[in-house]
């Protein structure tokens, strides 16, 4: 039985510590990447640019995210506001966001999808046809921009060679206790994974911000090829990469704020996120299980303490020193996250931070393992049925009658 024991920590503390290794790899690339936004060169001139903007209900602070696109210090710009619904809420406050900014041009197409079981890319698609420019920015409508942002992203796409540009996001502005964990979640997690990928090689792009040309898309079989997938983000990503085109991860930030959050709405994100990338990869998703260490040590840590007052001593010794270690593990995973969040949002967390960072990594463990089995996806009141490569297919109505009753 105490072998068992000492197996089972000495097993637990490698996964914890390996992972502890994993983090730490991928929080640095993020820290290089973050390290460039100062040294940002914008070449001229630049090419006029299309926003494309769907809409699709009051995200938190809509009016300051579609400003804030309006306030561009850009020589030529255009934005499209997309709905499928002229009884959606958004409609207003895109009319006022084209009143109070009459020196943009601003179109609002109003139109019901064209049968994409992907809504964003049904959206998408009737907003594509009114784009005046070759150069296309598809930004989702809870992004909010500095006024450099259009210049900052368009240099990056006139590199040699470069295809896509997208941004790293940052979340911010957190007045509940979801809210905080999914700000952590967003400036943690999330930023180090994507540069990981980055300094991979291996492009994860996240669709709250994309740019890109219009006829290289057209080329690569357009977005009517993703109106049945639901990380469009990503397979775009993989299509330009395959095709030889660079996928660029630009150090300007995007920054979402999310304010009112309860816990329900935040594991209802990350169940939906985690369906995607165990759909979009399986041995990525599985090799996720090291990008949370802190569950692996916490049980390392609990079989090492009941094994503390066996009689032998070296045994109990041993048990001691990985009990403390196991600690040491966890202090540095909440303070490496910490320090990430505080150099990404260039201001200090919340200290709650570091005591959140074991319970959100134990969350999310949990998280993963629903999405492992789990195949019905909810977006926006969408359900969904998702397969191999995040391709979707309609619910069928008992499915649907009983997921919506559960």
């Amino acid at each position: 039985m105490w072998l068992d024991r000492e197996l089972a920590w000495t097993v637990t503390l490698l996964l914890g510590v390996s992972g502890l290794a994993c983090t730490t790899l991928a929080q640095l690339l993020a820290h290089r990447k973050l390290a460039l936004r100062a040294q940002r060169t914008h070449r001229a001139p630049l090419p006029p640019i299309t926003v494309l903007k769907p809409l699709k209900g009051l995200d938190e602070g809509l009016y300051e995210n579609l400003a804030s696109i309006a306030r561009q210090d850009y020589p030529d710009f255009e934005i499209i506001f997309g709905l499928d619904d002229a009884a959606d809420p958004a409609l207003a406050v895109a009319r006022q966001v084209r009143r109070d900014f009459p020196h943009v041009p601003i179109r609002i197409v109003v139109r019901r999808g064209r049968g994409a079981l992907n809504p964003k890319i049904a959206n998408l698609l009737n907003m594509v046809d009114h784009a005046r420019h070759d150069c296309v920015l598809i930004s989702d409508s809870n992004v909010w921009v500095d006024p450099d942002y259009l210049s900052a992203t368009a240099a990056e796409l006139e590199q040699p060679g470069v295809g896509l540009v997208s941004n790293v996001i940052v979340g911010r502005g957190e007045a509940s206790f979801g809210a905080l964990l999914e700000n952590l979640q967003l400036c943690s997690f999330v930023i180090a994974g994507v540069c990981f990928g980055d300094a991979l090689g291996h492009p994860i792009v996240v669709g709250k911000s994309m740019l890109l040309r219009r006829s290289q898309l057209e080329r690569l079989g357009g977005l009517a090829t993703m109106a049945d997938v639901m990380a469009e983000d990503y397979v775009l990503g993989r299509r330009y990469h395959e095709a030889g085109l660079r996928v660029v991860l630009s150090a300007h930030a995007v920054y979402t704020h999310n304010r009112a959050w309860d816990l329900s709405r935040f594991v209802a994100r990350h169940v939906r996120w985690a369906q995607l990338r165990r759909w979009g990869g399986l041995p990525t998703f599985i090799a996720e299980l090291l990008m949370y260490p802190v569950p692996w040590l916490l049980i390392a840590l609990s079989v090492a303490l009941s094994a503390g007052s066996h009689p032998d001593e070296a045994l109990a010794r041993d048990a001691h020193a990985s009990a403390q270690l196991a600690l040491l593990c966890i202090a540095c995973k909440a303070l490496s996250d910490f320090v990430l969040v505080w150099h990404v949002r260039r201001q200090r967390p919340p200290s709650l931070a570091l005591l959140l960072v074991a319970l959100r990594d134990c969350l999310l463990i949990a998280l993963w393992s629903v999405a492992l089995v789990r195949r019905t996806i909810v977006w926006r009141g969408n359900r969904r049925r998702i397969g191999p490569g995040t391709s979707l297919l309609p619910l069928p109505a008992e499915l649907a009658t009983r997921e919506a009753r559960a």
